[in-house]
């Protein structure tokens, strides 16, 4: 069994690792979906990581059909990702009619250097399932993260446990999404998956003490400028422990 934790710091990595975790996505945004985190955060996260750091490939929210300056733009952070020393990028692309936009992710690939590849989320916004999968074993990416193309993992777990027949050794298919200590090990026995990802994060209190209240930078979506996202290591350590008690 193998776990990777999404975090957005080198305090994440931190926690992740500290608490058994034998990889992370390092993002930006998650209020976002997850973003392309900036090569001073990768270059933090590097420091201190004794386990494999993963980087996602996202230039902005919403959907994931991209334009030709977008696609230039994940070219060019793949390769400053190969650059910084990570081992691995989480990739996406989607034509407007849902299918894997094969000739996207070529593009993107041609900059991998040899990277571990996971295909995200992206899959959960895909028409059709099977084809997906298909498509996205034959660019050669070593896994897929999807939630079974439903909210959650949970919820998603009969597809995913069809996905996970269908890749045999061919990719990992990996549940993530709602992924928690009190549902982990349903989902890894509904599935029958080898590796799962989730945040295990929570929120604190910003040390600010001065504070204007009239103002939010973020709009009224995020969560405001006064509560700060992190990884939890006791979180991380208690999905750890319940999945491996199955």
């Amino acid at each position: 069994m193998r776990f990777e934790v999404c975090v957005d710091s080198a305090e994440g990595v931190l926690a992740a690792q500290a608490a058994g975790a034998d990889r992370v996505e390092l993002c930006a945004a998650l209020s976002e979906g997850g973003l392309t985190p900036s090569a001073g955060a990768l270059a933090a996260a590097l420091d201190v990581a004794t386990v494999d750091v993963h980087v996602l490939i996202r230039p902005r929210g919403g959907d994931f059909v991209y334009d030709r300056h977008e696609i230039r733009a994940m070219r060019h952070d793949i390769g400053a990702a190969a650059a910084a020393g990570a081992h691995g990028i989480v990739i996406g692309a989607l034509t407007p009619d849902g299918d894997v936009d094969t000739a996207t992710c070529r593009q993107l690939l041609a900059g991998a250097d040899g990277l571990s590849v996971t295909f995200h989320r992206a899959f959960d916004m895909a028409r059709h399932p099977h084809e997906a999968l298909a498509a996205v074993a034959d660019l050669g990416a070593d896994r897929l993260l999807t939630s079974g193309q439903e909210a959650t993992a949970l919820d998603g777990a009969a597809l995913i446990a069809e996905l996970v027949a269908a890749a045999g050794d061919r990719l990992t298919v990996m549940p993530g999404g709602g992924v928690t200590a009190a549902n982990v090990r349903r989902i890894l026995a509904l599935t029958g998956a080898g590796e799962v990802h989730f945040s295990a994060s929570t929120t604190v209190d910003s040390p600010a003490r001065h504070r204007n209240p009239r103002v939010a930078m973020g709009g009224a979506a995020t969560p405001g400028e006064y509560l700060r996202r992190r990884t939890s290591r006791p979180a991380v350590e208690a999905l750890i422990a319940a999945a491996r008690s199955a």
